[in-house]
């Protein structure tokens, strides 16, 4: 076989030094080892290498089977040579192969060279050494390979490659091959974990998904339903294949693991016994370091599958009585009460798969564990066949149900939930109407139907009147916030429940004007042993507030910054589609539209799958705004479409963050008098519930986008308010009544340190503009060349503060379009009535009326435009009527 049979993908990033290096090695010769486990791509890189390479390629797959049959692999290679001798004697392939390799380059690519006989290893590593070939060989390990190929090692400029699992940019960019286009952030990381990196499965789960379509193309973006088991014919298939290759004892400890999952060290001797160092060294299982002391050096360590095995995919090949069989195991090496949580909960859901009886206690507890640790799948499997009749204890039965209710609204089956809880009305606990409560109004934004429900008691405890007050809180209605950190300090009420009343006050609080104090006591929750000791589903009611306290601040600063960097937020488990939008929100703050828009709209799509907060409409508000910094107009309607038809409840306590983030979009699509009183509706909320930060943006929002010009409404409210960028507001109205260089290049440089590059740019444009209104010219020409250089990495944003000029083809001739272009990719008028045939004066000309019709004075100010975008469909010579040679490059 003389190559590859398809199209070669790229070459991976993270491989991209390594293929260089291997490359500076094939050039002269030299042998290059590509290292790695069964799928982990050592074929394709092959190829990638061999590709370029000089001289025909052959390629040779090695075998255990005839691993003793001496020069199998000289005989294999010698029958595809194009030579007339058909004797294949060891002594006549010899003479033949060394005639030929002398004559012209030959390139052999040796796969699974750990199984080359020996005979055929030495022959080709003769010809290696004497540059006769070019030998690539793919291997698991290199100590496996004959003596003679491992010798090769020491030779000059030999290239030794180890190919490891996926990192995340390698998994984006082979789901982008194998899709053909964009993937939802979310789901390369969830189909990143369930092939454990390995590129082979990562391929076939991707079919699989997509196959039982699980896997759909959402605005554009490749989503997988998160609720998707991870099995399916071709990966079951592949690790069936693969399993099948290993020995009775090793294929036996992978299952075995697959059951329990991960197992501290010592459970894993007392399962495997003295099978362990076998199975670690066969790489298809690991060693993983779960904690090192620094003083001692101590380490405490785990036993996890590896090399692509992951335990969804391997427990999907066994059979029931399989099952079975490994549980009766696991159980007789070691009690219950030695396993974490999540693999007692995990050997239960087993035991329910296969029907066995689980007493009412166990279930209990693994369900509270599932719950707590936000696995809502599994605690959906745990209670799906419950037996209410084997609970004498009625508490434990309702909080099964409440936690069961609670996990299906969480993947998005609101009346489900809702239907779980509802016999439980007249005779449960507070806790249970205070869950559906919030179903009702989260999951149908229904606040009539959820306080009906807190209502139908005329006598609350603590919890329901907590609920109650959160509920109003979320539904934007008056509500008493120092009652509600009453409840967050209550004992008496769940965790969870203190925890989001807690996040609200910190939301309320930044609202309020007091965005500094809420960093603070945020910061403190996270950094102490507070957050350490809490369930994720308290961090994760915590991290609700962190997007709020972010904006209000500024950015929050390095200090903060450092603090989210220690969070682990796979653990938190939250939600994707929020914790996208979360960044989105936080892009749009810093003025990056596309990165913006691009995390948006891989929430919406993940929101078009399942959407279990009703937030649809408050991420499109936001995707919205994004659409109008970058100047898609088109796209802004569909959005804001979306925005306006959405529940009233959409978005909860931030909603009023997607309300200030429509104000552009109204002016963008319905003009200056709609968004004027869209302000004034925002701002009158804002005065009625005393939130002065609001306020403040809002004021800000309205004078960046010329609905305001005087500055000094911002300047008195922003006094009132904590934190830098307040103070950066209060000096607005001082500066620009007489600005001067020093004073403006300081709240530049202020914006600039909190990550808000979109407001420095605008208060250095709005300066210039009032510097030329006074008459000061160079003053306005240092501070549109200010502007211009903060606001140069934002790419293809513009507001009417910022004041640069987007080429819009429609408003400009053919020869205007065109020297703007030119002149926005850095072209001097020299250098573009060269490019052009023009003279520079005609130049300046088309440049000036340009400038006129795109509302800008300067040519820094012109948008930066790619160099890919085109000058032209069709520019015809004025006087030949030909299309100048030079113009066709831009065509």
């Amino acid at each position: 076989m003389t190559g590859p049979l398809s199209p070669l993908p790229a070459v991976l990033p993270s491989l991209q030094g390594a293929y260089e290096s291997a490359r500076a090695a094939a050039a002269q010769r030299a042998a290059v080892f590509v290292i790695g486990q069964h799928g982990s791509g050592r074929t394709t890189f092959a190829h990638q290498l061999l590709a370029e390479a000089d001289g025909n390629v052959y390629w040779l797959t090695a075998a255990k089977a005839i691993q003793g049959v001496p020069f199998a692999m000289l005989t294999a290679l010698c029958a595809q040579l194009p030579t007339s001798n058909a004797n294949f004697t060891p002594g006549v392939m010899l003479s033949e192969l060394f005639q030929y390799t002398s004559k012209q380059p030959l390139c052999i690519f040796l796969d699974q060279a750990e199984y080359t006989d020996e005979q055929s290893a030495a022959v080709l590593a003769q010809l290696s050494l004497t540059r006769n070939i070019l030998l690539v060989m793919a291997t698991t390990a290199v100590h496996r390979l004959p003596k003679s190929l491992r010798d090769l090692r020491a030779g000059p400029q030999t290239q030794r490659v180890e190919l490891s699992v996926l990192s995340y940019e390698d998994a984006e960019a082979t789901l982008k091959g194998v899709l053909g286009g964009q993937v939802n952030t979310s789901t390369v990381e969830a189909l990143l974990e369930f092939s454990g990196g390995n590129a082979l499965h990562l391929r076939e789960l991707t079919l699989d998904a997509q196959t039982a379509n699980a896997l759909t193309l959402q605005r554009s973006y490749w989503t997988l339903d998160r609720r998707w088991i991870p099995q399916g014919p071709r990966i079951s298939d592949l690790i069936t294949s693969r399993l099948h290759e290993q020995p009775h004892e090793i294929r036996e400890a992978i299952e075995l693991l697959a059951v329990t999952g991960r197992l501290h060290y010592p459970l894993a001797q007392r399962l495997l016994g003295d099978a362990l160092p076998e199975v670690l060294d066969s790489r298809l299982v690991e060693l993983v370091v779960l904690s090192e002391d620094d003083a001692t050096g101590e380490r405490e360590l785990a036993v996890a599958l590896s090399s692509g095995l992951a335990p969804q995919t391997v427990l999907s090949t066994l059979t029931q009585t399989k099952l079975r069989g490994y549980l009766q195991r696991a159980d007789k090496a070691f009690p219950r009460e030695q396993l974490t949580s999540q693999a007692r909960a995990w050997f239960t859901g087993h035991r329910v798969q296969l029907g066995l009886d689980v007493s009412a206690d166990e279930l209990f507890e693994d369900v509270v564990g599932s719950a707590e640790a936000r696995h809502f799948a599994q605690v959906i499997a745990l209670t799906d066949s419950i037996e209410h009749s084997s609970y004498t204890d009625e508490r434990k039965l309702e909080k099964i149900l409440v936690l069961r209710a609670d996990a299906l609204y969480e993947l998005g089956k609101a009346e489900a939930a809702l239907a779980v809880l509802k016999p439980l009305f007249g005779t449960g606990s507070a806790k249970v109407r205070g869950v559906a409560a919030n179903i009702a109004f989260a999951g149908l934004g229904r606040i009539d139907l959820a306080t009906e429900i807190i209502d139908s008691w005329p006598e609350n405890p603590a919890e329901i009147r907590a609920y109650r007050l959160l509920l109003l809180s979320r539904a934007q209605q008056a509500m008493d916030s120092v009652k509600l950190r009453e409840y967050a300090a209550d004992s008496s009420i769940t965790p969870e429940l203190r925890a989001a009343c807690l996040a609200h006050v910190l939301i309320e609080d930044c609202y309020a004007g007091r965005p500094v104090d809420s960093l603070q006591e945020l910061s403190g929750l996270i950094k102490g042993d507070f957050w350490k000791k809490s369930s994720p589903a308290v961090q994760s009611e915590l991290v609700y507030a962190i997007l709020a306290v972010m904006t209000s601040v500024g950015g929050g600063g390095p200090e903060f910054a450092e603090t989210l960097a220690g969070i682990d937020f796979t653990s938190v488990a939250l939600n994707p589609a929020n914790y996208l939008s979360g960044w989105g929100v936080e892009f749009l703050e810093q003025g990056l539209g596309l990165r913006a828009l691009d995390a948006l709209e891989q929430a919406l799509a993940l929101i078009s799958v399942s959407d279990p907060y009703l937030v649809a409409g408050f991420t499109a508000s936001f995707a919205a705004a994004g659409a109008v910094m970058v100047g898609d107009s088109a796209k802004a309607g569909r959005y804001y479409a979306m925005a306006c038809a959405a529940p009233k409840v959409a978005g909860q306590i931030m909603r009023p963050m997607a309300q200030r983030y429509l104000l552009p979009v109204i002016l963008e699509l319905e003009g200056r008098a709609a968004a004027q009183e869209h302000l004034a509706q925002c701002l009158a909320l804002a005065d009625k519930f005393g939130r002065k930060l609001l306020r403040m943006q809002l004021l800000h929002d309205a004078w960046r986008l010329h609905l305001v010009e005087d500055a000094t409404q911002l300047s008195e409210t922003a006094a009132q308010v904590q934190g830098p960028m307040a103070q950066t507001f209060a000096e607005y109205a001082r500066v620009m009544d007489s600005p001067t260089e020093a004073d403006v290049r300081l709240l530049a440089e202020a914006h600039v340190s909190a990550g808000r590059l979109l407001y420095a740019g605008e208060v250095a444009h709005r300066a210039a503009v009032r510097a030329r209104d006074l008459g000061q010219r160079k003053l306005a020409t240092r501070l549109v060349a200010l502007s211009a250089e903060l606001a140069s990495p934002l790419a293809e944003v513009n507001t009417p503060s910022l004041g640069r000029g987007r080429i819009v083809r429609s408003l400009l001739t053919v020869r205007e379009y065109a020297t703007c272009v030119l002149a926005a990719r850095g072209a001097s008028n020299q250098e573009i009535a060269e490019e052009l045939f023009l003279s520079p004066r005609t130049v300046e000309g088309h440049l000036q009326r340009s400038y006129t019709k795109l509302g800008i004075t300067d040519r820094r100010q012109l948008l930066p435009v790619s160099d890919a975008t085109p000058i032209t469909d069709e520019i015809l010579d004025e006087t030949s009527g030909s299309v100048p040679v030079s113009w066709q490059r831009h065509t």
